[in-house]
């Protein structure tokens, strides 16, 4: 029987962002991407063209809700998937986990129930446990994603404050959601009376068309929108928006009453990159090398993993999630690999409840090549050592 329930979160983001640039790492483990697939020319060029143009304004105080221009620019990038939305509508945010932290400090009080995939990022995972809330998992079924009849009857039964959902290469899973069980889920919260959260941060990175937002079949009364730059232009700009939909005005202010608005100079060399044009070629070069790696990847795995391994490869990205044949004590797979200086994302974090299988989440792209086959191939020499 699936219920929301209370729970405490077995991963801390601090710990695993302490861990993403230690050197002397084969790092797997870490969700970031390379720094040698930044657009670092692209981006030099940006800042200073901005400075041209803004000088010392880039240095003051600036719109609570994020630049103007750059606003209508990240408008037209979703409405060109659909969505119906204007850059008034639009707030920058300091990344990702600040958008939906705000969304859920509007949205929820401890015990109300939430509804997530499972399973799901562990970082969303921390900010639930810190609010107090009582998590409805809803089971990530296939490549799809969650199995919407399932889901369907869970959250007419729970009648969660919010559905967080990421529905494009989801963290860890891998799975996207086609446009038609959008359509269908966006209808089936809306008959319940539960926001959505589309959590798109990795929604650009997927192989050939792109799917449509969530919000192409909403107004903002349903839908309310997050997503950043950190996993497609760098992650050090720190740049991110939200559509909030009908929850604007309040979301812009707790925006406002936090940190007053997002840094000036990122949004400002953001702007300059996307309207030169420069995001799209991007886009296509880091496609183009993330499929290479993740083939690279599947390749050493089949050769050096223990038989019966299952991973569903996915539309794009560069993280690969992992089903383990036989239950492997985690905490003992992760000294032997630190031994060899292999880290790894271990399954654990990202379930509330304990799935009774092993999953391991892995990076192709932090690494170098070289780098990749050395950690997989250690990883699956112990593997086939663990009885």
């Amino acid at each position: 029987m699936i219920e929301p329930q209370l729970f405490q979160a077995k991963g801390r983001l601090i710990d695993f962002m302490r861990q993403a640039d230690q050197g002397g790492l084969i790092n797997l483990a870490a969700g970031v991407p390379s720094l040698d697939g930044l657009p670092v020319e692209g981006l030099r060029a940006a800042m200073e063209r901005g400075w041209e143009r803004d000088g010392a304004r880039m240095y003051g105080y600036h719109h609570p809700e994020g630049d103007p221009r750059l606003r209508d620019l990240l408008a037209s990038r979703i409405q060109a998937r659909g969505a119906g939305v204007s850059g008034s509508g639009i707030v920058t945010v300091t990344g990702c986990t600040q958008g939906l932290q705000i969304l859920l400090s509007i949205l929820v009080q401890p015990g109300d129930v939430v509804a997530v995939e499972s399973p799901a990022y562990y970082g969303l995972l921390e900010l639930l446990s810190v609010a107090g809330v009582r998590v409805l998992p809803l089971e990530v079924r296939s490549a799809e994603g969650i199995d919407l009849v399932a889901a369907a009857e869970l959250l007419a039964e729970w009648k969660p404050r919010c559905l967080i959902v990421c529905g494009a290469l989801s963290n860890p899973s891998g799975a996207t959601i086609e446009n038609g069980d959008r359509e269908r889920l966006v209808g089936i919260c809306r008959e319940h009376g539960v926001r959505l959260i589309e959590d798109d941060i990795y929604g650009e990175l997927v192989d050939g068309v792109v799917p449509r937002s969530f919000l192409s079949w909403d107004d903002g009364s349903v839908v309310s929108y997050v997503t950043s730059f950190s996993k497609t232009v760098a992650p050090g700009l720190r740049v991110g928006f939200c559509v909030p939909g009908t929850l604007h005005e309040e979301y812009a202010a707790r925006k406002c009453q936090q940190d007053l608005h997002s840094a000036v100079p990122t949004e400002v060399i953001l702007r300059e990159f996307l309207e030169a044009g420069g995001f799209d070629p991007h886009l296509e070069r880091l496609r183009a090398g993330y499929m290479a790696r993740r083939g690279l990847a599947l390749a050493v795995m089949a050769a050096t993993f223990p038989a019966g391994i299952r991973v569903t490869p996915p539309r794009g990205g560069y993280m690969l999630w992992v089903e383990l044949p036989r239950v492997v004590d985690l905490e003992w797979l992760r000294i032997k690999a630190a031994q060899a200086r292999v880290v790894f994302g271990g399954g654990e974090v990202f379930f509330v409840k304990s799935p009774g299988k092993t999953f391991l989440r892995l990076n192709c792209a932090k690494v170098s090549e070289a780098e990749l086959v050395e950690g997989l191939t250690i990883l699956g020499s112990i593997l086939k050592t663990s009885g």
